[in-house]
């Protein structure tokens, strides 16, 4: 069964990020969709999320993901009538959670009091330091987008929203050193933080592209960055930093089981719903080819039941079962389970078979958390206590 929605109520954005896999990368789906979702199309996808989560093999339990494009620029009008049909749904005993993930540029007062009305909080994309974001995060004039995040962030904290703002998103940025990104994540106003693994490598598109294998596998570039990163945070010993990849890294070390989207990859309960309807696969099969993300499945056609036999889809649901058969016997394949998704993609074939070329990475990074995990054992808390969810 499903759990998590990614619905995209845009299909345009006020930004144009250089390696954003919406706009700039294989898929072109963006210009064959409406530019906005009708809000009769987003009231079915409650409905068919309702169904689906009322069901007698679910639990009740349902994560919405606002997205898009840039969620900000859907109309507010239409914003309100969605949560007030998520209000109904939660009121018919559903456990509907909401949250909205944004380029920060545009958090108004009428938007910040709607989603604290309905308990929507928002996470903030934001690349590392000023000069690094404003490289990569731009403007479609080309500008750099930091100050007037950070301005719009620090308005809506001086209003009495900063308790809407889950934190921020990262990708993760191996040109700074560890140490220079740790100290713009301590000089940030919300001291939440997650940071992403590359979502833009596959195998027609290797990490190691320029290089050879045999001098990437010494030190691989992601790999080698996210143990350095996690290497100083650990030596900071600062709690007031969450960020929040390490903590589900160490939950899991500690004898956790807990699913998320770059760790253990036994099950992939998402999917994702396009601005026409559509049902689509999660957003990594967007990043390798045009199209990839495309099922024939529709809001307005098709239960979510249904959705979830789909060839593909059941494969998702169980990830755990098709573990690459090359990852037996790597001393971290219950942390890594293949690896993260997007690597393990390959043009012409449908389903993900093989290890993710990522795997030198997540090697590198996993033995190290291992490593500094074991010196520092008589610290940790019982593996049964588990660590909370940042």
């Amino acid at each position: 069964m499903f759990h998590t929605a990614i619905i995209k109520l845009t299909a345009r954005c006020n930004l144009d990020c250089t390696y954003c896999y919406v706009f700039n990368q294989a898929d072109k789906t963006y210009t064959r969709v409406p530019k906005a979702m009708p809000i009769a199309t987003a009231l079915e996808c409650l409905d068919r999320i309702h169904r689906h989560a009322a069901g007698e093999l679910h639990s009740g339990r349902f994560s919405i993901v606002l997205h898009g494009g840039e969620p900000t620029l859907w109309p507010l009008a239409s914003l309100r009538t969605f949560l007030d049909r998520v209000e109904q749904i939660r009121n018919e005993g559903i456990d509907l959670a909401v949250g909205m993930q944004s380029n920060g540029v545009r958090l108004r007062a009428p938007l910040l009091e709607l989603l604290d009305e309905h308990g929507v909080r928002i996470g903030i994309s934001l690349d590392g330091p000023k000069a690094n974001n404003d490289h990569f995060r731009v403007d479609h004039a080309g500008r750099g987008s930091y100050d007037q995040i950070m301005r719009s962030v620090s308005t809506a904290i001086e209003s009495g929203y900063g308790h809407l703002l889950a934190g921020f998103l990262a990708v993760a940025q191996p040109t700074i050193s560890p140490t220079t990104f740790l100290d713009w994540a301590d000089s940030l106003p919300i001291r939440r933080l997650d940071v992403l693994w590359p979502i833009e490598f596959n195998y027609d598109h290797p990490p190691w592209t320029g290089t050879d294998l045999a001098s990437y596998a010494r030190r691989p570039t992601y790999g080698a960055w996210f143990a350095d990163l996690f290497a100083e945070w650990w030596r900071r010993n600062d709690p007031t930093l969450e960020i929040r990849h390490f903590y589900q890294v160490i939950q899991v070390l500690l004898g956790g089981t807990e699913h998320t989207d770059t760790i253990v990859n036994d099950v992939l309960d998402m999917f994702v719903i396009n601005t026409d309807g559509q049902v689509e696969y999660p957003d990594y099969f967007r990043s390798f080819a045009d199209g990839a993300c495309r099922t024939p499945f529709n809001v307005a056609t098709d239960d979510l039941d249904t959705v979830a036999a789909d060839p593909v889809f059941d494969f998702c649901l169980h990830l755990g079962d098709h573990r690459p058969s090359e990852c037996d016997g790597c001393p971290c394949v219950r942390e890594c389970g293949g690896g993260f998704l997007p690597g393990r993609m390959r043009e012409g074939e449908t389903l993900p078979r093989e290890r993710s070329v990522l795997c030198l990475d997540h090697l590198y990074f996993f033995s190290t958390v291992r490593e500094i995990l074991a010196q520092h054992r008589d610290e940790l808390p019982e593996p049964s206590m588990g660590l909370a969810r940042v």
